[in-house]
């Protein structure tokens, strides 16, 4: 499932939304609305604290969409042209310089620009052009990119109402119910609703009043006919608070609030603070007074006649409006949302001006969420914007993206395919170079084992072979028939069949053919004769194999021991009564009966030592004793090394009697 993460950056506050699905099946993952007030008229501080409001929505709610940014549509300029060319593409190339005779108020070069088809004429296309000035789009997504977000998309906060609008069915084309009788009852029963193909388009009006700015869109059939935003909001409402009584913002607001919704007078103490009288020549400067505190009290009468008054402006804008689009008596349908649609006054005002009934756009009732009826009552006036800029990753009518020219997003692969690239060449040098040196080391292993040799001497007829292969086929006695030719199968199998087998085979198989051949010759042999030598390569084995047999048989007295090293010498030196092979090793036992654990190892072993099968001889009584622990870690650990040599006898049946 697709993840889309909505941004409304207003000025009162910012709305940042998380869907999930498809555009006919939505998922609300997270919302997030927070008041943002900058104590700054300057546009880098007020982006900085949205940019800071925004991150904690997106890092706290976890939220991993593609992320769309609102940019105010009051900051762009729109045109409406005709173009003598057809198809996006085409027109892209050209639409900055068709545009720029119609915008005066700013150089076309410092400004986004994109367009939408709003129709076609005989020789081109008509186009609405929206252009927004780099210099504060820049100032934002700097601020953003400090908090670590990165929007891949920017458009227009009446483009996202207009989304949300039509994904809500605001746009439907008008109906007429069909009605059946029902026999006995006069009343007919509405059924099913029926669009009617003759109807005229409906002009729909969409309004979303916010704190700061009002947008208003007005859409024919679907199709946008004029969008505008007034700067016109109920934050008005606390401001006029403000200057009347002095108070600051935060205590304003809750003026307001108390007053609206819990119709009863707010008080609250402000404090004054005296300025300083600079000096005067002459004078000495004037110390400034202790703060003295004042009550104020905010009349529920006084926010009533804000309000009307904010109601009565509204009206007047709304009708300049209309009276400008030329379409004051065509509005058959009224759809609202934002958090000052609620305000008293406002619907019916809404409706006198409009002539229809105003609806409030259901977005959350569309919406699958987790939400609480009290958040849902909440946030469902407020998110229309965000929903809509969210919906532009998920389908549904296009928008405008700013994020062209040198303000274009580039993907994570975009910023590292220039260095993935060095990597990636840096890493096939390496592989090249690493697959050379293997080459060569398994070059110089078969030139171990018994490469070919070819060189300028090289005869096919008589082969030679480096490394353990060369004096073993060059001996004279395989090619003697007498030691080296045997049956294989139906026919005698000798030197030179070895030859061209060995010549087929890999390198590294080579030398386990001869020697099964020369195994396979041996006991040929043997049973030809009679004579079966005993052959004593694996008595060494045997020896160690021995010794962990006694081990096992006493380890029920050992408990935990540590075997440190065993030393086996199967060189024969005969000196007095032993051979000169020995096996020595060396035990770590802890505990405080280390010495009676010892004990059992040497009665094991002396007992072995008896069996006339065994390979050992006798214990070095002169090798042993404690060994304390001295290292340094065994500080404290009660124990001992000890130290065990066994001889080994010159001569003993490798696996035991009867092997």
């Amino acid at each position: 499932m697709v993840r889309s993460v909505g941004i409304d950056a207003g000025d009162y506050s910012i709305k940042v939304v998380e869907l999930d699905g498809s555009y006919k099946k939505l998922r609300l993952l997270h919302c997030h609305t927070e008041r943002v007030v900058a104590l700054s008229h300057d546009e880098g501080i007020r982006a900085e604290a949205a940019a800071a409001a925004i991150a904690e929505g997106v890092k706290g709610g976890k939220m991993t969409g593609d992320s769309v940014l609102g940019h105010p549509c009051r900051e762009a300029v729109l045109r409406t042209i005709d173009v003598p060319f057809k198809g996006a593409d085409a027109i892209r190339k050209v639409i900055k310089s068709e545009v720029e005779s119609a915008i005066h108020s700013h150089a076309v070069d410092d400004m986004v620009v994109d367009f939408l088809e709003v129709g076609g004429v005989e020789t081109g296309s008509r186009v609405l052009v929206a252009a927004v000035p780099k210099l504060g789009l820049r100032t934002m997504l700097t601020a953003l990119e400090g908090v670590g977000i990165e929007p891949q998309r920017v458009d227009l906060d009446t483009m996202a109402l207009y989304r949300v609008a039509d994904w809500c069915g605001a746009f439907a084309a008008p109906t007429t119910a069909a009605v059946v009788a029902i026999e006995g009852d006069p009343a007919p029963v509405p059924t099913l609703p029926i669009v009617n193909p003759n109807a005229k388009p409906v002009v729909t009006a969409v309004l979303d009043l916010g704190s700061r700015s009002t947008r208003v869109l007005l859409v024919e059939g679907g199709r946008m006919l004029d969008m505008r935003t007034m700067r016109l909001g109920d934050c008005g409402i606390v401001d006029s608070l403000v200057r009347l009584h002095g108070i600051p913002l935060q205590q304003a607001r809750d003026a307001v609030r108390a007053c609206l919704e819990g119709r009863s007078d707010f008080q609250v103490e402000v404090s004054d603070q005296p300025v300083a009288v600079a000096a005067v020549e002459g004078e000495p400067a004037s110390v400034p007074a202790a703060a003295t505190m004042r009550q104020v009290t905010v009349s529920v009468a006084a926010v009533d006649a804000e309000l009307q008054a904010f109601v009565a402006r509204l009206s007047r804008e709304f009708i300049r409006f209309l009276a400008a689009s030329g379409r004051a008596n065509a509005i058959e349908a009224l759809w609202v949302t934002g958090g000052a649609c609620r305000l008293e006054g406002v619907r019916p005002m809404l409706q006198e001006v409009f002539g229809v009934e105003p609806r409030e756009l259901d977005v959350l009732g569309q919406l699958k969420h987790s939400l609480t009826p009290e958040e849902a009552q909440t946030y469902a006036p407020q998110i229309a914007v965000a929903v809509g800029l969210a919906l532009a990753n998920l389908g549904g009518p296009p928008g405008y993206d700013f994020r062209r020219e040198d303000l274009a997003f580039t993907r994570g692969f975009d910023r590292i395919k220039f260095p993935l690239a060095i990597a990636c060449m840096v890493a096939l040098f390496t592989a090249v170079v690493f697959g050379v040196r293997l080459t060569r080391q398994l070059q110089n292993v078969e030139y171990r084992l018994g490469l070919t040799y070819e060189g300028a001497s090289a005869d096919p007829k008589k082969p030679k072979f480096y490394g353990q292969l060369g004096p073993v086929l060059a001996l004279g006695t395989l090619v003697d028939e007498r030691y080296f030719k045997f049956q294989e199968g139906s026919k005698l199998y000798g030197y030179k069949d070895l030859i061209a087998e060995v010549q087929q085979r890999p390198v590294h198989e080579r030398v386990k053919l001869v020697r099964d051949k020369l195994r396979r010759a041996l006991e040929l042999k043997q049973k030809e004769s009679g004579i079966y030598e005993e052959v004593s390569l694996e008595s060494g084995l045997a020896v160690v194999e021995r010794f962990f047999e006694v081990l096992g048989r006493a380890e029920p007295s050992l408990g935990r021991y540590l075997l440190c090293s065993l030393d086996l010498s199967m060189r024969s030196s005969p000196s007095k009564d032993v051979s000169g092979r020995y096996l020595q090793c060396r035990f770590a036992f802890r505990g405080e009966d280390f010495r009676e654990r010892f004990a059992a190892v040497k009665q094991a072993v002396e007992e072995e030592c008896k069996r006339d099968d065994s390979p050992f001889q006798k214990i070095e009584e002169s090798i042993g004793g404690d060994l304390p622990f001295r290292d340094g870690n065994e500080k404290g650990v009660t124990g001992s090394y000890y130290d065990l040599k066994i001889h080994v006898r010159d001569s003993f049946a490798p696996f035991g009697v009867g092997q």
